[in-house]
């Protein structure tokens, strides 16, 4: 709890935490869980307290917050507890509700093991694994026991890290609050947050004043701040309502510049541009930050080839969206007129394929009615857009539908969803299969990753690119937060290689297509020029590859 006694974003989030997690243990429906688990995401990157909305009246204002989560805010807020909670929170205890954040670790699992073996912690879980105990259940084989201490393993060590989606807007807030103090004359997002990389441990900024002690007090106390952890003469962290840290560094106006050439690049960077005493600093200006990790760019900027990255601006359409059809959230009338606000020339419509139940994959009969839908929508809306499916790869390598129907699609898009647990040598082959499908024109989301949940299922990354490049067949970066897939590392080796690369959302609403910023990020980081990105390139030329 704060210090004046009200509650903190992340202590309500934690009694939503705790109730879906309770319900999803219980068997309970699956769109009421969703509903509070993104309750919870929503408070934890809150940029202002959530008592002080609730108090201004303004909950109304919070994208997803219908009202029967604004009811139960009031009174958590209100209570310290609400209805539902007070109901079934002795049902499931503390531990075994905690067991759900192990990655790859279902509700199913989780509540085998606690009625089966009275398991209520995730020490007593890997003790039992160890042990040899959890074999003793049905169906939990020593290879699955191997699986969840592998679990435990990475949850361990996804501990502590923020996915850059959460992290981002919160420095944003902030540093717009601090650019507004009198006494500071600029202001930035300085460290790995502002190098974007795809999980942090704390949020850096660094700030020019006239008074730094002013500054300082006017960033402890801003809104967004729960506690302070520590304060001097230059610098104070302090944790914000979602649980996150957040440091300001402070600089007389003269002394700014070399406050920020110390706290945007990584260590390694630091070290580096100190032993180059070559090199200038006005030469360093030109290494952008998000490259600033001693990856070579000290040495392009000596050598005069540092590339001109991909910005935001670059890109001219995203080909791949759902809508209502499959798991998206809007039509596909509201997902055009969207992609057209953002200025893009053209995009495209794929929603699922029918092995994909979990997202109301479409039937043939469906996708043929969707295209002939879109057909009829076109020349209405002033955009280009294309007709696709976002279609399952099988076990095998085949496609979730026949080559007759993806010929009849102006995009196909090849995505893993399932059968991710096969050994590298299957995996390899089946996604080389899709890529040498002629009707296939990218694979989406190539590792499988969900960003602090799931790790890259085994490939052989470098035979996929020699297919892709073989074939002609593009690589995502998916820009969802949740998944930056391609990685960095993965998007400069294809990017080097030749392969067309395209950067997409992903959007299952409207408001996803403001995540392209997180994909173009990746792109950045990876090296890749507008050359690289394929949809840079106007609709005419897109439209010609994708008629190859």
């Amino acid at each position: 709890m704060s210090e004046s006694g009200t509650l903190t974003n992340g202590e309500v989030a934690r009694v939503f935490e705790r109730i879906a997690g309770i319900m999803e243990i219980q068997g309970e429906n699956a769109f009421k869980i969703r509903a509070y688990r993104n309750a919870v995401e929503t408070l934890n990157t809150l940029p202002e307290p959530i008592a002080q909305v609730a108090a201004a009246g303004r909950l109304d204002d919070i994208p997803g917050f219908g009202e029967a989560i604004q009811a139960k805010v009031k009174d958590i807020l209100a209570t310290g507890t609400t209805a539902l909670y007070e109901r079934i929170k002795d049902k499931v205890p503390d531990g075994v509700v905690e067991m759900l954040s192990i990655p790859g670790l279902g509700a199913k699992t989780v509540r085998q093991v606690w009625e089966g073996l009275k398991i209520e912690s995730i020490a007593a879980l890997e003790i039992a694994a160890q042990s040899g105990k959890l074999t003793e259940l049905p169906g939990m084989g020593e290879k699955t026991v191997q699986k969840i201490l592998q679990s435990i393993e990475r949850y361990r060590r996804y501990s502590g890290r923020i996915r850059i989606g959460d992290a981002l807007p919160l420095a944003e807030s902030l540093i717009s609050a601090i650019q507004n103090f009198p006494v500071v004359s600029e202001a930035h997002i300085v460290g790995s947050v502002a190098r974007g990389r795809e999980t942090v441990a704390n949020i850096n900024l660094a700030a020019a004043a006239t008074s730094p002690a002013e500054a300082l007090q006017g960033f402890t106390q801003l809104p967004q701040v729960s506690s302070i952890v520590s304060q001097d003469e230059r610098s104070a962290r302090v944790v914000l309502h979602g649980g996150m840290e957040a440091d300001l560094f402070v600089a007389a106006p003269d002394e700014f510049a070399e406050l920020l050439d110390e706290r945007i690049g990584s260590a390694a960077y630091n070290e580096a541009r100190r032993a180059q005493t070559e090199v200038s600093a006005d030469l360093l200006k030109q290494v952008p930050m998000e490259i600033r990790e001693n990856g070579g760019e000290i040495e392009a900027a000596l050598a005069g080839t540092l590339p001109t990255l991909v910005t935001l601006a670059d890109i001219r359409g995203d080909v791949h969206a759902h809508t209502t059809a499959s798991d998206g959230k809007v039509t596909i009338q509201q997902m055009a007129v969207a992609a057209k606000a953002h200025g893009y020339e053209y995009m495209a419509i794929t929603d699922h394929s029918q092995s994909l139940y979990i997202a109301n994959g479409l039937t043939p009969d469906r996708l043929r009615a969707q295209i002939a839908e879109i057909r009829a929508l076109e020349d209405s809306l002033g955009i280009r857009i294309f007709t696709g499916s976002e279609v399952d790869i099988k076990a095998d390598g085949a496609m979730d539908f026949d080559d007759d129907l993806l010929q009849e699609l102006d995009i196909v898009i090849a995505s893993a969803h399932m059968h991710n647990n096969q050994d590298k040598d299957a995996q390899t082959k089946r996604i080389i299969k899709a890529i040498e499908n002629p009707n296939v024109d990218l694979i989406a989301h190539p590792s499988g990753r969900i960003i602090n949940r799931r790790d890259p299922f085994d490939f052989d990354f470098d035979a996929v690119v020699a297919a892709a490049l073989r074939t002609d067949t593009a690589l995502e970066i998916n820009a969802a937060p949740e998944r930056l897939d391609m990685s960095d590392v993965h998007a400069r080796q294809a990017g080097a290689a030749g392969v067309k690369i395209l950067i997409n959302t992903d959007a299952h609403s409207i408001e996803n297509y403001d995540l392209m910023r997180y994909g173009v990020l990746v792109a950045r980081r990876a090296w890749l020029t507008p050359h690289n990105v394929f949809n840079t390139r106007p609709l005419a030329e897109f439209e010609a590859w994708l008629h190859r």
